[in-house]
């Protein structure tokens, strides 16, 4: 005590407590009550009521008079009274409920600081080295990817493989993507250690920029007449499409929207592998000035405020934008005006969450449409859950939810993933070659083009004696042999061969082929919004087409079923 009264900041907290007669009386004469006590006061008994007092004055203390005048009431060490000084405000006062379980957590705190220090108490000198190396540790944090940032890296990279510029002429939709930003994201570590939320949210993300990509570049073009350039200038474009697909169609808050998706460039280099500059700080500013444009509200001809992306969107695009010309015209040619209209509102709904998605399964029990209501199928859709429900034709669909690899009897290679459509193929090749000769286990079939493999998984599943699988593609051949082997098929029963169809002769008779032939693919947009936008050569699929189908049924010996698939 008379150490501390003898001190400069001692004699400076007493002058000052002095002077507290008119703003703070009361901690003034609560302060003169506990120095006219003899026995130190025991932090445990402390009210929160006087606690608070003791808050109110501290806030106008600096550290060195309030630690000081701390350690001179309570006859504290300065480590005690260091450490009650830097409590959070809300745990000093004791305002809540718990407010003396609050105290008792500061006194054993206090206690077990005081242990470590050889129970001394000796004033400790509180050096600023002590907080210049908590800002250095804290500085050394490890960024976190989140949804956005895999997301937006994910579209940055098919933009990258698509074209070499940021096109300020709204073309976007028309270009050939190149690089599937799907395919990209599913190939993205970060994205594959996100939690099951996260990966749904940038999963829609990046299938709401390629499904509107046409609208947002128009809406971007309608705000901004330029763009930034050089090495990061595609991740500035995913950026900005990104935030513009949040406002747009995902209704995202406007504020998580500039917060969150400018923030992605301020981490981007500490989330990539290379050895990534920082994104410049000028194009940071100008990804944030055209969002909060975006974002901002505006007064419409009726005085409705809405936002100024959603005003551009209405007046400067249509869901036409989103699709390729040449596609338009050949549906308004085949359909009509009207109809092409309806079409293009079914694939592009206003409201991107409107839209439902839902994976379909076909399972062993039911792929050749032959048992499709069995014991096997019905237990099966009870252990999945998420809304399974069998189909008319004996797939199940799912609601999506999380991994699939985590969902039931996936490891027991049960059930594979394949769309409704892409499944009636080889049931048709089943049936017609089950009416004909009502056992399957003596023939022989075909699957001309089959990766990724569900329809030959299907006639494998159906009973025929020997399916061979014909594939040009190496990569594509690789998937096909994987999935064949996570099914647990016999491998004698099957044969992966890698060759062009037009090429490959057969050993031995075969009974049927499944001609699922190369096409534009436009009939899986909805699913796969990329191909909407392509360019496409017509004529030169269609000689593909033609060769193929010319070759196959020359294969086939008379009495022989072909199916010929396309999409």
């Amino acid at each position: 005590m008379i150490h501390l009264l003898n001190s400069k900041y001692g004699m400076n907290c007493l002058s000052f407590v002095a002077k507290l007669h008119s703003s703070l009386l009361p901690f003034s004469i609560l302060t003169s009550h506990f120095l006219s006590n003899k026995e130190a006061i025991n932090p445990t008994i402390i009210q929160p009521a006087i606690l608070m007092k003791m808050t109110r004055c501290m806030l106008i203390l600096n550290r060195p008079q309030a630690v000081v005048l701390l350690a001179l009431i309570f006859e504290w060490s300065y480590v005690e009274a260091f450490i009650f000084y830097k409590q959070p405000t809300h745990i000093r006062c004791g305002t809540s409920s718990k407010s003396n379980r609050r105290t008792h957590h500061i006194t054993t705190q206090i206690h077990s600081t005081t242990a470590d220090a050889g129970k001394t108490n000796r004033p400790r000198k509180i050096k600023r080295s002590d907080s210049k190396s908590s800002n250095k540790s804290s500085s050394k944090r490890v960024v976190q990817a989140t949804s956005r940032s895999v997301a937006i890296t994910a579209l940055a990279n098919a933009a990258a493989s698509a074209y070499n510029s940021c096109s300020s002429s709204g073309a976007g939709a028309q270009v050939n993507a190149g690089s599937f930003a799907t395919r990209q994201l599913e190939q993205d570590n970060n994205y594959k250690q996100l939690e099951g939320r996260d990966r749904s949210f940038a999963r829609l993300l990046v299938a709401t920029v390629e499904r509107r990509l046409g609208q947002i570049d128009g809406v971007l073009d309608a705000c901004c007449n330029k763009y930034p350039k050089g090495k990061h200038r595609h991740l500035a474009q995913a950026t900005l499409r990104a935030g513009a697909a949040q406002l747009l169609f995902l209704k995202t808050p406007t504020f998580a929207v500039v917060k969150e998706t400018v923030e992605v460039l301020r981490i981007h280099h500490k989330l990539t592998n290379s050895s990534s500059s920082p994104v410049p700080e000028p194009i940071i500013k100008f990804v944030n000035g055209v969002l909060r444009k975006l974002s901002a509200t505006v007064s419409t001809h009726d005085n409705d405020e809405v936002l100024y992306a959603l005003q551009l969107l209405d007046e400067k695009t249509s869901p036409r934008d989103n699709i390729a010309p040449w596609l338009l015209n050949r549906w308004e040619e085949d359909w009509g005006i009207e109809t092409t209209r309806l079409i293009c509102e079914e694939i592009m709904p206003r409201d991107e969450r409107t839209i439902t998605p839902h994976i379909d399964l076909t399972t062993k029990h039911s792929a050749a449409g032959l048992n499709k209501d069995n014991e096997d199928t019905h237990t099966l859709i009870e252990n999945l859950g998420n809304n399974a429900r069998l189909l008319p034709q004996g797939s199940i669909r799912v609601d999506s939810g999380g991994d699939i690899t985590t969902w039931h009897d996936f490891d027991k290679g049960t059930w594979w993933v394949q769309d409704i459509s892409a499944s009636l193929p080889a049931l048709v090749l089943s049936k017609a070659l089950y009416d004909k000769h009502s056992d399957l286990s003596n023939l022989r079939v075909v699957d001309m083009c089959s990766a990724p493999g569900g329809k030959t998984s299907q006639l494998l599943s159906a009973g025929f004696e020997h399916v061979t699988a014909i594939e040009a593609n190496a990569r594509r051949s690789r998937r096909l042999k994987e999935n064949l082997e996570r099914l647990r098929f016999d491998k004698d029963k099957y044969a992966v061969v890698v060759e062009e169809g037009q090429k490959w002769i057969p050993s031995n008779a075969i009974s049927g082929i499944l001609v699922d032939v190369p096409c534009s693919a436009t009939g899986t947009g909805k699913k796969r919004p990329d191909v909407l936008r392509r360019e496409s050569d017509i004529t030169e699929l269609l000689n593909i087409q033609e060769v193929l189908a010319t070759h196959c049924a020359e294969m086939l010996p008379q009495g022989g079923i072909m199916v010929y698939a396309t999409w």
